[in-house]
């Protein structure tokens, strides 16, 4: 390979790694705009798309947090005395600190320094004093994490300190503490914009074929997961009735929530009802015994968990009075109900004759050791929609 072609191969590979990595962060960003859309629109509950944003390493929800601070503050003012002025120190903030445009509060502690302030113009004030004291600083910022709200909280503390010295205050020695919360912000107070990740993206040298390769598929793979897990966690969410309400008009609110993030829709089938009827010839002193018996053989086609191999539902039953005597023992009548999302047909008559067929098997194979009549089978589609039986892991 020429020195050409190599460094055009390693171009192509980047191209394709820079494509993949900004589709995962319009991704990521998309998802979890149209997520908090769901909870703002009261379809998702909060702990729903807290996990949801969790299970896909997004940004979480945004929380108010209480950030404090020690400080010192210091300021001059006018007091009739020496104790008059140590006296309102220990309980009272300038006036200016509570008249802030944004949320700051400002609580005294104890007292460090009060002495009789330098002189103005020459002209010495006896009655002004110089305050110095330790104070706690509080405000309260929304943040996703802790650390974020601590660094939010310092910049609209120092944003004020120009004003403030301008009025002949300042604060210094500010020790951010931590934080109480976080407290739940309303929900109408989240922001739903999609905002992609900042970053740029690292290339690795232009002469490292495998190095561009390994780079590409990391990203590539990065996306599919990111995908995988969005439709996984959303089909989880139906799968386990998280979201409430009539079942196909959440499994298609889920469905459209997957297209308009690019994902496939959900997939669709036909709802069908087969009842087989069959008379099955056992050997039993006594019809009650008879049906026993029926019940023994007819457990190989019953199942309530519908998986690969058997995607239905599937019950019977019997009544004694009903069996009748045979020659060798009883004619028992047994009815046997399946409960079928068939998947791939164009039209209710291919789902029919398809659940047919799936059903004539189920019971040859259950009965191949049961003596018995003609199987009567009647089907009927209750109608189409999206698959009642969903796999995350496959679908």
């Amino acid at each position: 390979m020429t020195d050409a072609n190599l460094a055009e191969q390693i171009r192509a590979l980047h191209t394709e790694t820079i494509v993949a990595i900004q589709q995962r962060q319009a991704l990521a960003a998309e998802a979890r705009s149209a997520l908090i859309a769901a909870l703002r629109n009261r379809l998702i509950c909060r702990p729903g798309c807290e996990g949801a944003l969790a299970t896909w390493g997004l940004e979480p929800l945004p929380h108010r947090w209480t950030v404090s601070a020690d400080a010192q503050l210091s300021h001059t003012r006018t007091h009739a005395d020496l104790d008059e002025a140590s006296e309102q120190a220990r309980f009272g903030v300038p006036d200016e600190l509570r008249r802030l445009e944004r949320a700051m509060a400002v609580y005294p502690g104890h007292v460090i320094d009060v002495t009789p302030a330098p002189a103005e113009n020459g002209q010495p004030d006896p009655r002004r004093y110089r305050i110095t004291v330790q104070v706690t600083v509080q405000t309260w910022v929304t943040a996703t994490r802790e650390a974020q709200a601590l660094r939010a909280a310092a910049a609209i503390v120092e944003s004020h300190l120009p004003a403030l010295a301008d009025a002949g205050i300042t604060l210094t020695g500010l020790r951010w503490q931590g934080t109480d919360g976080p407290d739940d912000l309303p929900v109408e107070d989240i922001a739903t914009e999609a905002r992609p990740e900042a970053g740029t993206v690292q290339l690795t040298d232009a002469d490292d074929l495998p190095a561009a390769t390994a780079a590409r598929d990391a990203a590539v793979q990065a996306l599919a997961a990111l995908r995988r897990s969005i439709r996984a966690r959303a089909i989880r969410a139906l799968v386990d009735d998280e979201i409430g309400g009539c079942y196909q008009r959440t499994a298609e609110r889920v469905s459209q929530f997957l297209v308009d993030l690019g994902l496939a829709s959900l997939p669709r089938a036909h709802h069908v009802t087969v009842v087989a009827d069959v008379t099955l010839r056992l050997a039993a002193g006594t019809a009650s015994e008879a049906c026993d018996a029926a019940r023994d053989r007819m457990r190989a086609a019953t199942t309530d968990s519908p998986d690969q191999a058997r995607p239905w539902t599937a019950y019977g039953w019997t009544i004694p009075e009903y069996a009748t005597v045979d020659q060798d023992g009883w004619r028992v009548p047994w009815r046997h109900e399946y409960d079928m999302w068939l998947r791939g047909h164009a039209t209710s008559a291919d789902a029919t004759a398809a659940a047919e067929v799936l059903v004539r098997a189920d019971l040859t194979r259950a009965l191949a050791d049961v003596e018995q009549t003609s199987i009567t089978l009647t089907a009927t589609v209750e109608g189409a929609g999206i698959d009642l039986y969903l796999d995350p892991d496959r679908d």
